[in-house]
Parts: C-alpha cells; structure tokens; sequence
C-alpha cells in the first residue's frame, strides 16, 4: 500500500519515459522518413542541397539541446536555495540570445566587410523566403557565407550559428551563480551575444583579419570562438562579484577574506542532475562538431575524435585527483574532466586522428584539474568550474590545432604546414581574442553595475547591500584615479545580489 500512496523516483522516473516512448519513437521515424525523401531528392547543383541542409538542422537542434545539459548541470551543483534562480537564467538567455543575435550580432558576425575587423552594419536581419524559382535565396551582403556552406539554406545557417552564440552566453551563468543580478545577466548576455562574441566571431570565421593572415588561424568549432570567448565573460564576472558569502572565507559587507570557510554549506545538492546534465551536452557536442563541417563524409571521423576526447578527459581526472588535488576522486571532477575534453577537442576534431584526440582529452581533464586548484588560489568562486573547462581548455584545444593537425585533412586545407609556425600563430590569436574579449567584458560588467547601482539608489534594498568599500569614496584623495576606483567598486556591488537575496536564493526576481 505504501508504494502506492508514495511512488519512488524510480517509478516516477518509468512513467515519463513510458509516457516519451511515441512521442520519441514517432521523431525517430519522421527523421529518418525525411533523410530518406532528401537522400532521394538529391541536391539541386548550385542551389540547395537538402542532405546536408538536413543534417545542419539536426545538429543544431542538438545544440539547442544543450541548454538542457548546461541547466541540468548548474543546477545540480549549485545550492537548493539558488535552483529557481539557476534554472529561470539558463531558460532566459536563449532568449536573450536569440534577439539579440538577430537584431545585431549575426550581421556583425557573417555580413560582407572589407575592414576585416567587423563585419556588416545593420540593424534587424531578413531570412528570404524560398520560392519555386530560387530554393535557397540569401539576403544581400552574404556572399562569404554561401560560398563557406554552399547550398546550404541561410535560414538554418542562421539557426545553426544562433545556437552556438547562445552556447558562449550560457557558460557565463555557471561561473556567476548564486550572486548574479537577474538583470544584470540578461544585460550582459545581450551585449555579449549581440556585439562582443559576433566581434570574435568575424575574425575568426566571417572573414575577418585572423582567417586572412599568411598563416591562418584555425579553430573548427569554437575552443576560442565559443568557449573562449565564454570562459573569459564568465572569468570577468566571477572576479568582479568576488566568492559567494563564506566562501574562502570571504564577508561581503565588509568586503574581506577574514573568516573561515564552512565546506559545507557549498556542496552540490543533487549530482544526479548534474550527472544528466553532462550526459546531454556529451550527445548536444556531437551535434556541435559534427555539424561543423561542410563535408558529410567527415562527420563519422568527426563524432569519433569527439567521443574519444571526452573518455579520456574523464579517464584523466579521474587518474589525477589524487595527485593534483590531493583528494579523493568526486563526481564534479569527473563532470568537468569529460566536458573539458569535448572542449579541448572542439577546434580540431576534423583534423586529427583517435590517438591524437585521446592525447588532447587526457591533457584537458588534467588541466581542469589544475585550473580547479588555480581558481581556488586566486579566491576566485566558479561554482561549476565553467572557467577551467571553457577558457583553460579552450586554450589548450586551440593550441593543439598547431600541435597535432594532420595536413592530410580536406578540412585543414594547408599547403605549406609548419608545426611551429602554425603553433605560434593560434597561440597569438587566442591571446588577442582573450584580451579583447576580457577588457570589453569588463566595461559591460561595470558599466551594468553601475546603471543597476543608480537605479536602485534610495531604495531599501541597496542601502542593506552597501558596502564599506563604497562608502568609503577615494576621488578626494586621489582625484580622477579614485574616481575611478569609485565606479569600480560602485560597478562591482551594482551587479550583485543582496547577502539576504544570496541566502534565500537569486535577488527575488524569480519565484517558484
């Protein structure tokens, strides 16, 4: 009677998935009924190829799945007081995302430009539609574009990159959890997703000045672009809103590590759904490297550096916990060790063989390792460990491009391959997108916080979360520098939440 009265999660668990078998099954169908019709159509030469306008769609579906993955994966490390808060920011940045990479950022990223730095001005983007006379019409100004994907629609190369952007504004909310602003976030993605990642995105892949060096710098897809770009908004924000109240110690209200640390009260309070959450994005990173590249025939190849990575990333972290964190192995470790190898991976899985990927993962898993204990040096709070997995590895990922490319590939395309060379210039590329990325992070951040501290000035809720460090105000003794150590400081407190709000979960904006 009692498993009546109170199912467990187990037979909870079996009923949705009873409940999912048609609608699955019934997806699985229509997918394969229409790869088979567009198999069967073939391509129209010149003009739309259905196969691989197909399997674009799918593989950016995926990615969009990964939204799950990243909200599963916070949520469950993050405290059970922050979960609405957690999941209410990863649910609203896609969102964001989507705007705003609509109105400013894919022109920005992919439009014709002659300056190599920008790509086309404009406001609002058209997506044609397709007509008997002209199957893949592409708006004026993207002549780059179709040349890149051939044949492919520009309605789902507008998707497929809609889905990366969105991807570079979610691993920021990891690193931010528990002390972010609600609005704060959602400015921040929109500036990010809108101006700051397009900007990256055109030097790299829109034709800008890095894809046109004599060397040219590679990164399939994304340890810089994407992950980069993300790990470095998400370093920024984390270093500006300092640890969570108690953590490494640290007093909000008087803006100082004085304390002691209670572990405790910063343990994950569900590992399964942070386990589920890794398990989506391994499958959604299938879909983000494997939809990568404009020739199909290298997309088993593709999938298989891919999942190889990954093992041994996880393989790794688990062989050396015990030797760079001095601690028994955790699930977390296993976590980030898997998701920094899929990293690591990103910028060459076309271009290297399984060893070569196996090598590249293992060297990852290591590396979160060591961020992990980096971070922890510098008292700088990531909760999900967003920061080593995305930034540390993407680095690496990049890196291994020169280290480890194979000449042989079709995707690589180099005449003249020179390890050295190649090596020095994706390591100086990296190192300008970062510097870029980080300094105009930095204004964004700031400049939030200082729009959100003057909004709420007066109010009850800003007089409880001043802190001494404003108070105090530095301009009188030494004139426009403590100016700007006031802004600042005045920045850094505008884009975080109240101790109360941080203890009860989010700053109230969202309630369950």
């Amino acid at each position: 009677m009692a498993r009546h009265r109170h199912p467990t999660s187990q037979s909870k668990l079996g009923k949705v998935l009873k409940k999912c078998q048609f609608p699955l099954l019934s997806l699985i169908t229509l997918l394969l009924v229409l790869g088979d019709q567009a198999m069967a159509q073939g391509s129209t030469p010149g003009d739309f190829n259905a196969v691989g306008t197909l399997w674009l769609l799918i593989t950016a579906s995926l990615v969009f799945f990964m939204n799950a993955g990243f909200a599963m994966l916070e949520t469950g490390i993050c405290r059970t007081s922050n979960a609405v808060n957690v999941l209410a920011k990863n649910l609203i940045v896609f969102c964001i995302a989507t705007v705003a990479f609509w109105l400013f950022g894919f022109r920005f990223m992919f439009g014709d430009s002659d300056n190599g730095v920008i790509g086309q001005i404009g406001f609002l983007l058209n997506l044609p539609f397709p007509s008997t006379t002209d199957l893949n019409p592409f708006p004026k100004g993207f002549e780059n574009l179709s040349s890149s994907w051939e044949s492919r629609s520009f309605a789902s190369l507008f998707f497929f990159q809609l889905v990366f952007a969105g991807t570079a504004a979610t691993i920021v909310s990891g690193a931010v959890a528990e002390r972010i602003k609600f609005w704060a976030f959602i400015l921040f993605s929109f500036i990010l997703v809108g101006f700051i990642y397009p900007l990256a995105g055109y030097w790299v892949w829109g034709g800008g000045w890095l894809a046109s060096l004599p060397i040219q710098f590679r990164d399939f897809a994304g340890s810089t672009v994407v992950h980069s770009v993300g790990g470095m908004g998400a370093l920024m924000g984390a270093w500006l809103l300092k640890p969570r109240r108690n953590k490494f110690g640290y007093d909000p209200i008087d803006d100082s590590f004085s304390g002691e640390e209670d572990s405790t009260r910063f343990e994950p309070h569900n590992l399964s759904l942070a386990t589920l959450g890794c398990l989506i994005l391994w499958l959604g990173w299938f879909g983000f490297n494997g939809g990568s590249t404009g020739n199909l025939a290298y997309v088993p190849h593709i999938i298989a550096t891919t999942l190889f990575a990954a093992a041994t990333g996880g393989g790794a972290a688990v062989c050396f916990s015990a030797i760079v964190k001095d601690q028994k192995i955790s699930l977390s470790s296993i976590i980030n060790g898997i998701l920094g190898g899929l990293v690591g991976i990103t910028a060459s899985s076309a271009y290297v063989d399984i060893v070569d990927a196996g090598i590249i993962g293992a060297i990852s898993g290591l590396l979160v390792l060591m961020g992990e204990n980096l971070l922890k040096f510098l008292k700088i709070d990531d909760p999900v460990g967003a920061v080593p997995v995305h930034l540390i590895c993407g680095f690496w990922g990049t890196l291994a491009v020169g280290l480890f490319a194979s000449p042989n590939s079709s995707e690589y395309q180099l005449e003249n391959y020179n390890l050295v060379t190649q090596t020095l210039y994706q390591f100086l590329g990296w190192i300008i997108v970062v510097l870029v990325v980080g300094i105009l992070s930095l204004i964004a951040w700031l400049s939030i916080g200082i729009l959100l501290y003057y909004l709420e000035q007066g109010s009850e809720k800003t007089s409880r979360t001043r802190m001494k460090g404003i108070a105090r105000s530095y301009a009188q003794d030494y004139g426009l520098l403590g100016s700007i150590i006031d802004l600042f400081q005045i920045g850094r407190q505008g884009i975080r939440v109240s101790v109360e709000m941080e203890e009860q979960g989010g700053d109230a904006t969202v309630i369950p």
